[in-house]
């Protein structure tokens, strides 16, 4: 098992860096890359790969003509302000959930997915073939 200390100073250089607009970009960037990509920036523990310490240093260098004071700083400021980032989105994404779907709703919802597929499954695998083929017997059988 490997140990590592962190000195304040470096947890103080991340905090310098946390409002920068070019960190800002960075962490915005990674919202939308795919997971298996943030799976090989980002280990499950929310600390920065070598790689993306070192990517994120030069795109940063790149940008601004400048350096982190220590090895490291700017991808762990961008990984605090991406899962920042991504908090902010989860909460706002469940505050616009409603608390309860009514049940015309999941109906609504239900038919909708037997449309997609019957598009993507073909006519005669479909759940919703069987109810319009009942409704078309029940509507036949009253003969009006």
């Amino acid at each position: 098992m490997s140990l590592t200390v962190v000195s304040p100073a470096f947890d103080q250089s991340v905090e310098a860096l946390a409002d920068h607009p070019v960190i800002n970009e960075m962490a915005t960037e990674l919202l939308a890359a795919p997971a298996p990509m943030l799976r090989l920036l980002i280990r499950d523990n929310g600390t920065p790969t070598a790689r993306f310490m070192e990517l994120a240093s030069a795109r940063f260098f790149e940008r601004t003509g400048e350096r982190g004071r220590h090895l490291g700083t700017v991808a762990h400021a961008v990984t605090a302000r991406f899962r920042a980032l991504l908090a902010e989105l989860t909460t706002a994404l469940r505050a616009s959930l409603p608390d309860e779907v009514s049940e015309a709703r999941a109906a609504d919802l239900e038919a909708c997915q037997a449309i997609r597929d019957m598009w993507a499954y073909g006519y005669p695998r479909c759940p919703l073939t069987k109810y319009a083929e009942a409704a078309g017997r029940a509507a036949d059988s009253f003969n009006i």
